[in-house]
């Protein structure tokens, strides 16, 4: 074998040997040998002669690799979200109240069915003596003198709701007889001309609080649940709530007496109204004329007239 044809065979192998290394071809090379029928390329080659011309196997191995062809899959253009024109929804101001009619709770319909009339008063003193063995509040109990449930008709149109019993009242064991007792009188019979006996009083609180203070959430989530059923049974056509304590306990609202006061809501689907407690009204006379301005709004849905003379 010529020179040169060795060279150039050796030129081959070494390369085959590179791309096997580089991972592009996968047949041995260590063992290839040069062929002994190689001949010497000669410009007049012989027809004698049998002859393999290397240069087409060598410009296929020295031609670089082509790279992989990646097949390229357009995705559908995504829409360009704009800025929107339109003004932007302004917040609601935390300084406006929510409107009463988004609580849910004092919606919720009665669960119990309808107490026939002639049942009524039976129920009530059931759950009156219910109410008296009531230890839920150990303070409550350890210091009142009895409990304080009812006055007034167990098929009443109207319910007045207050906050807890008195001095007087634990004493008696009636609402509002003290005071403010008599001043919700007054209301009844000289402002809406009704008697107590015509209207059903009830306070969220069965017990009096030690001093009169103000019964806390416990006591009054521990109590509401009479008060509820009273509701039930009575079915009145109207509830009037005395006080901030009685607003919290059905309503649920920490909201001003200012900012519920003159409007109707809707307790266990019975209109409902907000208006003072008398006790407050004995400190604060200026008030009586706001109250006034709620009984006659509540006495306009009634159909009832005030008597002539009230004021």
């Amino acid at each position: 074998m010529a020179t040169d044809s060795i060279d150039l065979w050796r030129q081959l192998k070494s390369h085959l040997e590179s791309l096997r290394r580089a991972g592009l071809l996968d047949i041995p090379i260590g063992s290839w040998e040069p062929p002994a029928l190689i001949k010497p390329i000669r410009t007049q080659p012989s027809q004698s002669e049998n002859l393999i011309d290397l240069s087409p196997v060598v410009a296929a191995v020295l031609r670089p690799p082509e790279a992989p062809r990646i097949e390229v899959v357009q995705k559908p253009a995504e829409p360009v979200s704009r800025p929107s024109t339109a003004p932007a929804k302004r917040p609601p101001s935390a300084a406006q109240p929510p409107v009463p009619s988004t609580f849910a709770l004092y919606r919720k319909p009665f669960e119990m069915h309808v107490i026939p009339i002639n049942e009524r008063l039976q129920v009530l003193t059931s759950l009156a003596a219910e109410v008296a063995c009531c230890e839920r509040c150990p303070e409550l109990a350890s210091t009142r003198t009895q409990t304080v449930f009812q006055s007034g008709s167990p098929t009443a149109r109207l319910m007045f709701v207050g906050e807890a019993p008195g001095a007087d009242e634990d004493r008696l064991g009636e609402p509002f007889v003290g005071r403010a007792g008599q001043l919700v009188t007054d209301i009844i019979t000289k402002g809406m001309g009704l008697s107590r006996s015509e209207v059903y009083i009830a306070n969220v609180l069965k017990c009096r609080p030690p001093e009169n203070r103000t019964p806390s959430n416990t006591e009054m989530a521990n109590c509401v649940g009479y008060l509820d059923r009273q509701i039930e049974i009575v079915r009145p056509e109207f509830i009037c709530l005395l006080g901030k304590v009685a607003v919290t306990a059905l309503l649920q609202t920490s909201l001003p007496m200012k900012s519920l006061r003159q409007r109707w809501f809707r307790y266990r689907e019975i209109p409902t109204m907000v208006t003072y407690h008398p006790a407050y009204l004995l400190y604060n006379p200026p008030a009586k004329k706001e109250t006034w301005d709620d009984l006659k709004m509540l006495m306009k849905e009634m159909g009832i007239s005030p008597p002539p003379k009230a004021s």
